[in-house]
C-alpha cells in the first residue's frame, strides 16, 4: 500500500464537510483517566490513521481502484449513536472496527466487528462531541492540533462492553449493503440494541480504505432491508452507524 503523506491539501467544500465529519466522530479516546493508556493508543492510532487515509483517498490524488482478487483486513474505528429525539439526547459509543474481505473478478464479500467501546453520553441530538475546526492555513489539516483539542474534547469518554456485527455482504464495484447487529451494556442506563442496513465503499488506488455510513434517512432499495436503528429499556431510539478503516 502506498504511504500516506503526514499533511496534505484538501480541494474542494465537500470534502471539507468531509474533514468536518471525520473530525466531529471524535474517535480519540481519553488518554488518561477513564482508560488505561495503552488502551487509549489504540483508539488515537486508529483515528489518525483512518482519517489521514480516508482523506488521501477521497481527494485528487488517487483514482478508485477496487482489487479484483486477493483479500484485505482494514482495522480502523466505527461511531454507532443512539438519539432519543423526544428528549434531545443522545449517547455516542466509540468502537475499534476490524473488516475482512476477499476480492474477486465480480466484486467479492466483506464482513466487520466492532468492540472495544467507549460512550459519551447525554449529548444533544445534533450536538458534535468534539470541536473540530483545526486548521495550519488553508485547506491543512494540523494533525498535531487536532489530536490535542479532541483528546481533550472526550475526556469524559468512559469504557463499555458490547459487540455489533456486519453480516457477510456482496460486493459490487466495491460497494455494499450489510445487516449490521448488536448490542451495547450501558450500566444502569440498560443495554442499547442496534440493527438495520448499512452501506459501505472500497476507496483508493489500490482499495487501502473501507468507509461505511448507515442509510438512515436514505432511500432505499426494498430489496435491501431496514434503517438502521436503536433500541433501550424497550423504547425505540434513531440509530446512526459511521465508520473508516484502513488496510493492514
Amino acid at each position: 500500500m502506498a504511504l500516506i503523506p503526514q499533511n496534505y491539501l484538501i480541494l474542494g467544500d465537500c470534502l471539507m464537510i468531509s474533514v468536518r465529519m471525520l473530525l466531529s466522530m471524535g474517535v480519540l479516546a481519553t488518554l488518561a483517566g477513564c482508560m488505561g493508556s495503552g488502551h487509549a493508543g489504540a483508539y488515537v492510532d486508529a483515528y489518525v490513521d483512518a482519517e489521514r487515509a480516508y482523506l488521501y483517498a477521497t481527494g485528487d490524488f488517487q483514482t478508485p481502484n477496487v482489487p479484483s482478487s486477493g483479500t484485505a483486513r482494514y482495522e480502523g474505528i466505527a461511531e454507532v449513536s443512539a438519539a432519543d429525539e423526544n428528549r434531545n439526547t443522545k449517547d455516542i459509543y466509540i468502537g475499534l472496527a476490524t473488516y475482512g474481505a476477499a476480492f474477486t473478478s465480480t466484486g467479492g464479500r466483506i464482513s466487520v466487528d466492532v468492540s472495544d467501546f467507549v460512550v459519551l453520553e447525554n449529548l444533544g441530538v445534533n450536538e458534535d462531541p468534539v470541536n473540530s475546526s483545526v486548521s495550519c492555513g488553508g485547506y491543512c489539516i494540523d494533525a498535531d492540533a487536532a489530536r490535542v483539542r479532541i483528546t481533550a474534547d472526550l475526556r469524559p469518554a468512559k469504557s463499555v462492553s458490547g459487540q455489533i456485527t456486519l453480516d457477510e455482504a456482496p460486493m459490487e464495484n466495491g460497494v455494499f449493503y450489510a445487516m449490521a447487529s448488536g448490542s451495547v451494556d450501558h450500566g444502569q442506563g440498560g443495554e442499547t440494541t442496534f440493527d438495520g442496513i448499512v452501506r459501505g465503499s472500497i476507496l483508493g488506488s489500490s482499495g487501502q480504505v473501507v468507509s461505511v455510513n448507515d442509510v438512515y434517512g436514505h432511500d432505499l432499495d426494498p430489496n435491501v432491508g431496514t434503517q438502521f436503528a436503536a433500541a433501550r429499556n424497550g423504547e425505540t431510539l434513531t440509530g446512526r452507524f459511521r465508520s473508516i478503516a484502513v488496510d493492514r
